[in-house]
């Protein structure tokens, strides 16, 4: 899981390397005097300082001002460091990220410190990290017999139609995340500037509680800006439309395509009956977090049931079961149902349809997208039909239908009808109320 949180992090490092060493440049030459009362005093506060060797020290900075640059550069890579590392250990030894808080805003010296010492330890780590990950990734992806995101594509359109008609659509909803992320992004730089210049510390902690409500929902408003991709598969069951929307989305000007939601994109194969294709998409999916790494175990539940693979499928559970989420109840909650699904899809592998139809009827009045109630439809109106209550899963599977849109469920059920009506024509005058 680590792996995937090195790039941002080393990018995070790079950046506020250079922000450090450009506010220190700017405030140096701003007429600041190496030599003032301020760094004197300073250095002399230091247990058994010479003043001699003081005034060398500041001759010396005085010319060598690189020096300066560098160790402002490495004091804000180190907060961005500390910060990271904190969020790492939260994940990773399941504590509560309040604590990790709580522990930086009472020791920030002591933290700083630490965070600026592992500054290049990180930057290697990070860097072996992103090796170790490209790495295997091309090897999972030649084994699948695709070397990139355009040849994902180019298999897509060979099974598939691409939409071009989505094509504005996916323009304005990249447009409008970059804009936010711009926003993001200059948050950031004036957050740097805040650490570097403000040093009464309740008026540092206020302007990082702002930020941090500040950050947090411009990152909503950026989840936000990709709602009318999601609606297309969630809202109206057309997985082709949704799929070519993010394909889109994800391509730039040249023409090169950089997949970006990942799981969107699956949950669109998987409606489209193509599981294989949904799992090449799935192989470079980023489990930055423990709630995305749920997310993949999830999904990949849903491929391994569809390609009848039972030891993958049993695989998916025992890691789903590892994932601990730092959300208190709402992540035992969210654990639960995910597990839920995924234990349904072992016992449809193992023929318990009894149990599955209970959780499918419960799905279906917890559903809330119509997606989701077209899944459960479907798998009702089948283990209906497996059961011979063909009242049932004609009502179902005319459900189905009726509300199914693009989703391959829709063809299927179609397919059952005939074979109800060819095997039982009495159901068919029956009506059940739904």
């Amino acid at each position: 899981m680590w792996k995937y949180r090195c790039k941002s992090h080393l990018i995070s490092l790079i950046v506020a390397f250079a922000v450090g060493v450009g506010l220190s440049v700017i405030v140096f030459s701003s007429g600041i005097d190496i030599s003032s009362d301020i760094f004197s005093s300073s250095l002399s506060s230091l247990p058994g300082a010479d003043t001699q060797a003081i005034d060398q020290v500041l001759k010396y900075l005085q010319n060598n001002m690189w020096i300066l640059y560098m160790g402002d550069g490495l004091l804000i890579s180190g907060i961005i460091n500390v910060i990271y590392i904190g969020q790492y250990l939260t994940v990773r030894f399941n504590i509560s990220p309040w604590i990790v808080m709580c522990i930086i805003f009472f020791l920030p010296e002591y933290m700083i410190y630490i965070g600026t010492i592992l500054v290049i330890p990180a930057f290697i780590v990070c860097i072996y990290g992103m090796l170790s990950l490209r790495s295997s990734i091309s090897k999972e992806r030649r084994e699948f017999n695709f070397s990139s995101d355009d040849e994902l594509v180019r298999m897509y359109e060979i099974h598939h139609k691409l939409d071009e008609s989505y094509k504005e659509l996916a323009k304005s909803c990249r447009k409008n995340v970059r804009k936010l992320t711009s926003i993001y992004a200059l948050g950031i730089v004036a957050l740097f500037v805040i650490l570097f210049v403000v040093n009464n510390i309740m008026l540092l902690a206020v302007l990082l509680m702002f930020y941090l409500f500040a950050f947090n929902l411009v990152l909503r408003y950026r989840a936000v800006s990709l709602l009318p991709i999601t609606k297309l598969l969630y809202d109206d069951c057309n997985p082709e439309a949704c799929a070519s929307a993010i394909i889109y989305y994800s391509t730039n000007r040249k023409g090169h395509t950089r997949l970006t939601q990942h799981t969107l994109l699956a949950q669109c194969l998987i409606y489209l009956n193509d599981p294989e294709l949904a799992q090449d998409v799935l192989i470079s999916y980023p489990r930055k977090d423990a709630a995305s790494s749920l997310q993949y175990w999830s999904l990949m539940s849903y491929i391994d049931y569809m390609l009848k693979d039972e030891e993958a499928l049993n695989r998916c559970k025992e890691e789903a079961q590892s994932v601990r989420l730092n959300y208190g109840r709402a992540g035992v909650m969210i654990q639960s149902e995910e597990m839920a699904s995924i234990e349904n899809k072992i016992h449809l592998m193992d023929g318990d349809f009894n149990t599955c139809k209970k959780y499918y009827l419960q799905g279906l009045q917890r559903a809330r997208f119509a997606f989701q109630q077209v899944d459960s439809c479907y798998y009702i109106a089948l283990i209906s039909f497996v059961e011979e209550d063909y009242k049932l899963a004609r009502m179902y599977f005319e459900k189905v239908i009726e509300i199914g849109n693009r989703m391959y469920f829709v063809e299927k059920a179609k397919s059952y009808l005939e074979k109800i009506d060819a095997i039982n024509p009495e159901a068919s005058n029956d009506v059940i109320e739904y």
